[in-house]
């Protein structure tokens, strides 16, 4: 109680002081509010990132039949061509292809898989067309079924993870209806020619 009393006289005498020293204080504990609210975004979003990361990488990295190899755009055509035994699929190629970083090369292997075995299981017999188109920032991938008007059903665990495959990368995704009917997935993933290989 005494130095609350201390402080109350110390006011009414200096009262210019004491302004300035509340002011400074109350100063300091705006930019410490401030700095924990980032410091909290940032290890919230490290967090987020890293159990994507995590999450997609253990995808990646289980082992495979020593018979079976890495998945890569290398292997398009092994990969449509299983697809086709029950479904007609064509692919279409733009720009010039390249090497690309092999997290980039995994994601759209990966993301043209899940867009195949989507439409096979949501639109059975109907034409698939696969479309990869390469560009001076990266890749751009489309895969679009000619099912029926509804489309693919719903935002299930396949696009979920394919839009974290392609997001883990940098990139973009879209899934959806076509307005003529069927069902398109779109990603877009970066891969400048200064990083390829």
């Amino acid at each position: 109680m005494g130095r609350v009393a201390q402080w109350c006289r110390v006011a009414r005498v200096h009262p210019t002081a004491l302004d300035a020293l509340l002011a400074g204080v109350l100063f300091l504990v705006s930019l410490l509010r401030k700095a924990l609210g980032q410091l909290r975004s940032a290890v919230r979003a490290v967090r987020d990132e890293l159990t994507t990361q995590h999450g997609v990488r253990r995808r990646d990295e289980e082992p495979t039949a020593p018979s079976e190899p890495a998945p890569s755009l290398n292997r398009l055509d092994a990969l449509v061509e299983c697809f086709a035994a029950g479904q007609p699929v064509r692919w279409k190629l733009g720009g010039q292809p390249r090497p690309l970083p092999s997290v980039v090369d995994v994601a759209a292997y990966r993301i043209i898989e899940e867009s195949l075995t989507n439409a096979r299981r949501h639109a059975p017999g109907a034409a698939v067309a696969v479309r990869l188109r390469y560009d001076p920032d990266g890749l751009t991938i489309e895969v679009r079924d000619e099912g029926p008007p509804t489309g693919t059903a719903g935002a299930g665990a396949g696009l979920l993870g394919m839009r974290k495959r392609a997001e883990s990368v940098g990139g973009t995704f879209s899934a959806g209806p076509r307005p003529e009917g069927g069902f398109l997935v779109r990603a877009v993933l970066p891969a400048p020619e200064e990083e390829a290989g």
